[in-house]
């Protein structure tokens, strides 16, 4: 009998079908026209553990990244993607400037524009950003980081 055995749940269980339309006559016309034959196929969806994903919830970011554009969108993308594990970049706006190759004007608008977002915190040299956007791990992992990410942005130590 195996020491582990991992739970999943199922939260459906049925049929799907997949249809094939043909392109051309939904451009020209708009029609859905088939082509060929349904394929029908058993389907499953069972609920699974996020260990060891990075979570970066989409939704979330999509009306910032509208805000955020072009040379603020690189501040923040080089944010999350040099943050370390606990979620913490240490980095000052002249450094962070010059890693983006943007002005420290841009980068003093883009850390305002996102702590009014409630997506980073910051304190001086140094940027949390918010485990619900990002976060490698479990969901304790998730819990922890909120907990510190709180401290970080009251200033708690």
């Amino acid at each position: 009998m195996p020491k582990y055995q991992k739970e999943t749940k199922t939260i459906y269980q049925g049929k799907e079908m997949w249809v094939q339309v043909d392109p051309q006559a939904l451009q020209e016309t708009g029609e859905i026209k088939l082509v060929g034959e349904p394929i029908v196929a058993d389907a499953s969806i069972t609920k699974c553990d996020r260990n060891g994903f990075e979570i970066t919830y989409l939704a979330y970011l999509f009306d910032v990244f509208d805000q955020l554009g072009g040379q603020k969108y690189k501040v923040f993308k080089y944010i999350v993607e040099h943050k370390s594990s606990d979620n913490t970049l240490i980095i000052t706006n002249r450094e962070l400037a010059k890693n983006c190759g943007v002005t420290i004007d841009t980068v003093s608008r883009t850390l305002k524009l996102l702590k009014e977002k409630g997506l980073i915190a910051t304190r001086t040299g140094a940027i949390m950003v918010l485990p619900k956007i990002a976060h490698r791990g479990k969901v304790g992992r998730e819990q922890f980081l909120m907990h510190k990410f709180e401290e970080f942005e009251n200033n708690i130590d």
